[in-house]
Parts: C-alpha cells; structure tokens; sequence
C-alpha cells in the first residue's frame, strides 16, 4: 500500500436523490463523497474531490482514514 491522492465523490446519494435514500438498483460507483468528509479534511474548491489516502495496487482500492468522514457513511459496517 502507498500513500496517493484520490478522487471521490462529487455528492453522495443523500445529495442526489429527493428523498435522500439511494434507490433499488442503484449502482454506486464511488464509496465517499465529498460532503460526507470533514470539512476541514478537504482542500479548497475547485479541488475538494482530492483527499490524501493510500492505494492498494494489489487490489487496485484507494482507502481514506476513518477520521476524515462527517460520521457514519456505512451504518453497516462493523
């Protein structure tokens, strides 16, 4: 693993749809947003999709820290 920049998310599925819940089907294709990060945790825009994180080349993900999320994005997640 490495550290890299990566891109996320413009918006989350709360942003997106209406009523704030993702939609049977929906697909996904980011697993972090930009407004579900600290506010402090980003850079200023235009380049706040940017965060410092690391890459696994192995498996070709990029993770983030948990403490850089507003709170809890998977309730989920154990």
């Amino acid at each position: 693993m490495r550290e890299k920049t990566l891109l996320i998310g413009a918006a989350s599925p709360r942003k997106l749809f209406r009523d704030g819940e993702e939609r049977a089907g929906y697909q996904r294709k980011d697993q972090l947003a930009v407004d579900e990060c600290k506010k402090e945790e980003l850079q200023k825009p235009p380049l706040e999709q940017f965060i410092n994180g690391y890459y696994c080349e192995t498996c070709g993900i990029g993770f983030v820290p948990d403490g850089i999320t507003s709170g809890a994005i998977w309730p989920n997640r154990v």
